[in-house]
């Protein structure tokens, strides 16, 4: 398994079949946590130490749920001469192209990481795992009915999947739904808390359930349910889910400045290691 520091936070590179692989081990052992960051997570990492913390530390597999994390992986990677004066100058060019290219040639930047895992998609192989090995899954969070949804929709679509239970309660409920857990005698927790709630309820409870695996996966309940509508995929494979959620939903326009904020962090970033 190989971690890749982006603005000082493990991202994995690995294939979703070697996820998978991994977490044949995690099921033997202890308790694991998973991570899905995107660019919004690493902003506020670097505000929230604790939060960095658990990313680096209790996260055994940080995947790249953001096409800007393959971006900056590739860039930070990019040849850069040997004289001292033309590395600032050529850092910035290959900045500048390099975020023109992305939604023209996105497969050039699925080199050091091999490509996008997002939540949203991670889920479907998660559950066909748990369905050929007999593990049970808990779902956790969402507004009311939508984890009956996401149930529903799972177990109608992978055969044998065993759905231990569901709670849409919040981390105020942290008593009940620990007991919820353990009274299913659940295998995997999916949480959907939002970040960095749902990462933060795993590090304190995950040890006090009968789970082995706990993962957060943000809105990835909402988009099973339908609640919302998830970009099309032509547009998630050039970088450019950004876009259409901003179009559908306006008032994510303040969390979508995080991603110049990123861009311009990760430039930065590469200057001061000249």
């Amino acid at each position: 398994m190989k971690d890749i520091k982006i603005l000082d936070v493990k991202i994995t590179s690995l294939r979703e079949e070697e996820v998978i692989e991994r977490m044949r081990g995690m099921m033997q052992k202890g308790h694991s946590l998973l991570c899905t960051p995107n660019t919004e997570f690493l902003i506020n990492a670097a505000k929230d130490q604790d939060f960095k913390s658990i990313l680096n530390k209790d996260s055994k597999i940080n995947l790249p749920d953001s096409f800007g994390l393959l971006w900056a992986a590739r860039f930070n990677s990019l040849w850069l001469p040997k004289q001292s004066a033309l590395k600032q100058a050529v850092i910035f060019l290959q900045w500048i192209s390099t975020l023109i290219l992305i939604p023209f040639f996105p497969k050039y930047f699925y080199q050091p990481i091999h490509g996008r895992i997002s939540g949203s998609d991670f889920i479907w192989p998660l559950a066909r795992f748990a369905a050929e090995n007999k593990f049970k899954i808990f779902l956790l969070g969402g507004a009311p009915t939508v984890a009956e949804r996401v149930a529903l929709k799972l177990q109608t679509d992978i055969f044998g999947l065993r759905i231990a239970g569901v709670h849409s309660g919040s981390p105020k409920d942290t008593e009940e739904i620990v007991e919820a857990i353990n009274r299913a005698k659940a295998d995997i927790v999916i949480v959907a808390f939002g970040s960095p709630k749902q990462e933060i309820w795993l590090k304190q409870n995950l040890a006090r359930t009968s789970c082995r695996v706990g993962i957060g996966l943000g809105g990835t309940f909402d988009f099973i349910a339908g609640v919302r509508p998830r970009a099309p995929l032509v547009m998630r494979r050039i970088g450019l889910e950004w876009l259409f959620r901003l179009v559908i939903e306006p008032s994510r326009f303040r969390r979508q400045l995080a991603l110049p904020k990123f861009a311009w962090r990760v430039l930065l970033s590469r200057l001061n290691s000249i």
